[in-house]
């Protein structure tokens, strides 16, 4: 004994349970569903100017048809590869696969990227992140190092140059001290002269 059901639309997907048995003991569950869409679960990261590729395939099923639609926000535009020469579709000879190729990349390229596969009975869909980075992004590091270096040098040389002009600002200090104390030293010795000519002008006038 059998039982054939036919599924005509996507209203009729979901799971089905059948009983067999005298008693109805034995029971089978059975799940219509359209296939699972396969795609990149991590971001793709690519370069500003550089080509990007975006992939989306469905094992041992053929869609009627593949659509591609772009988000940058909340907003979900279709591609339309007729009037946009930046993008271009390649499907599998079987039509089993699909890819998107971007060209000429921009920072506005980035963003979400729905790929939709349309069967009889339903559609499925995946969505593929795309990171669109400046050549600038990877040299942040190198260039902050960089400028970390430069100040680092900076406050160097300058301590460098305070030190020196505290250290000649001293040196003049001592050379002023040591010219005064020379000029106090030939004073009293002029003093300590005369005095002894005194003395012999006063003995020599007795």
């Amino acid at each position: 004994m059998a039982e054939r059901f036919t599924v005509n639309n996507s209203s009729q997907m979901g799971s089905y349970s059948c009983f067999f048995g005298e008693k109805k003991e034995y029971r089978g569950t059975f799940n219509f569903k359209v296939p699972e869409i396969e795609g990149k679960n991590k971001p793709m990261i690519s370069y500003v100017g550089d080509s990007a590729i975006l992939m989306c395939k469905c094992h041992d099923c053929s869609p009627t048809a593949w659509i591609w639609s772009h988000s940058n926000g909340s907003v979900q535009v279709p591609i339309d590869i007729q009037t946009n020469e930046k993008f271009y579709v390649i499907n599998g000879t079987n039509n089993n696969e699909t890819k998107l190729k971007i060209m000429q990349l921009s920072e506005q390229d980035g963003g979400f990227y729905w790929c939709q596969a349309v069967f009889q009975l339903g559609e499925s869909g995946m969505l593929i992140e795309l990171v669109v980075l400046s050549y600038l992004v990877p040299l942040k590091p190198f260039l902050a190092i960089v400028a970390e270096v430069v100040v680092l040098v900076a406050i160097i040389l300058l301590c460098e140059m305070y030190t020196q002009k505290k250290k000649s600002h001293s040196d003049d200090g001592k050379e002023f001290e040591q010219i005064e104390q020379l000029k106090s030293d030939d004073s009293s010795n002029g003093i300590e002269n005369n005095a002894p000519r005194h003395r012999i002008n006063s003995v020599t006038s007795k």
